[in-house]
């Protein structure tokens, strides 16, 4: 039985506390790893999803995914059960996943709910209450003798939440502003021109990872790991060297990946993108000559090409795990090319081939912070992003110890 815990108390003497500090407090020239602790102790976690996950906004899936009335997504954010559904009226609500009568999880893993499909009700399994699409309890069989007892009154509860740039987004917060206000800068001057919110999610992936999850936000936000671990995947088009990061933001992160200079000098001289899909329409042949690397704070990651965007809803599950829904939107009108089913097999075929060598480099490097011969080390200027986002996790902890 789960029980509710409080976070930890922040204290000078705090060790890991303290080195996400001094980490964050560095110019980027003296830039640090933190310490072993961020990734691996059970209190550090809890005070994260009460402090981050709680109170932030978190994205929970693309719009595309839920189209008609019905549709509907699962999931589980830091052990809040809840259902991301389209209704009758084509609106999106998060709703919890809890019953109103005995508190069961009304669509539990264990009685083989899919993650995502489409229902006409939301059923609970253990006495057969019903609610509609909106968390309205239509159904409660055999109440009749309750006294008082008014069904209309009842209904699952709704969540707060948001639908920016074509993502669902979820807060356990009331406090928190809109993410017009949150995101503004960020959608203004960098993703609005990939118009997410009319395009496709077309491939979706579920990883059970065995590392904390901001090793895997680190992992993503640099480009210096493709050296090694993307030495035949993307280093060959997307080399490290030459990739910049633009200045800190206290809400995001932007990284831009340039393709190696022949394909630059094609591209410009062509004026052919030469992607696999046809581009986002708000782009121009000068934006096709590079990919992008996006964080918003805390946890919504997009790797933007001329002509697609994965995006990743990465949620922390334990100390040294978490789950990874990996995905890929592409422009709405790339269905209708010529030998689209075949490129999209390819496309998605080298997407889970380079997510691969991410999940190996994870796993192992969650194993390296158990070592008595972990130090903590320094970064290079190709790993400014995780700098960046050091400053956010001090950001936190100053705010939560305020």
């Amino acid at each position: 039985m789960s029980t509710v815990t409080s976070p930890p108390t922040l204290t000078t003497e705090s060790a890991i506390f303290t080195g996400i500090l001094e980490a964050a407090s560095k110019p980027r020239e003296q830039s640090t790893t933190l310490p072993a602790g961020a990734y691996s102790d059970p209190e550090f976690l809890k005070f994260e999803e009460e402090e981050i996950f709680k109170k932030e906004w978190i994205s929970l899936c693309h719009i595309s995914q839920i189209k008609t009335p019905g549709d509907f997504i699962r999931v589980d954010l830091c052990g809040e059960p809840m259902i991301v559904v389209r209704s009758k009226d084509m609106s999106v609500k998060v709703l919890s996943r809890t019953c109103c009568h005995r508190g069961m999880d009304v669509m539990p893993s264990g009685f083989g709910h899919p993650d995502e499909g489409n229902k006409r009700v939301i059923l609970c399994p253990y006495h057969l209450w019903s609610y509609d699409l909106d968390g309205k309890l239509v159904g409660a069989p055999e109440m009749q003798e309750a006294e008082g007892f008014d069904r209309s009154e009842v209904c699952l509860h709704n969540f707060r939440s948001e639908i920016w740039e074509g993502f669902v987004f979820v807060t356990l917060s009331d406090d928190i502003p809109p993410l017009s206000e949150k995101y503004g800068r960020f959608k203004n001057e960098f993703v609005d021109k990939w118009d997410m919110a009319n395009s496709e999610l077309v491939w979706s992936q579920h990883w059970e990872c065995e590392f904390n999850w901001k090793i895997l936000l680190e992992n993503f936000m640099e480009a210096y790991h493709h050296l090694g671990a993307h030495m035949k995947t993307l280093e060959p088009f997307l080399p490290a060297r030459g990739c910049w990061t633009e200045p800190y933001d206290p809400e995001f992160s932007t990284m831009h990946l340039p393709l190696k200079d022949s394909m630059k000098k094609d591209i410009l001289e062509t004026k052919d993108p030469g992607t696999p899909f046809p581009i986002f329409p708000g782009l121009e042949i000068e934006d096709c000559t590079e990919w992008w690397v996006f964080l918003g704070n805390p946890n919504f990651l997009l790797f933007s090409a001329p002509d697609r965007v994965y995006w990743y809803r990465l949620l922390p599950t334990g100390p040294e795990t978490c789950t990874l829904m990996t995905t890929m939107i592409i422009p709405a009108h790339a269905k209708e090319m010529d030998g689209y089913d075949e490129v999209l097999k390819k496309e998605i075929q080298g997407g889970i081939d380079f997510h691969m060598e991410d999940m190996e480099v994870c796993a192992a490097t969650q194993r390296g912070m158990q070592s008595a011969g972990y130090k903590q080390g320094r970064l290079s200027h190709l790993e400014e992003p995780i700098w960046h986002f050091q400053k956010y996790l001090a950001s936190v902890i100053k705010k939560a110890s305020s």
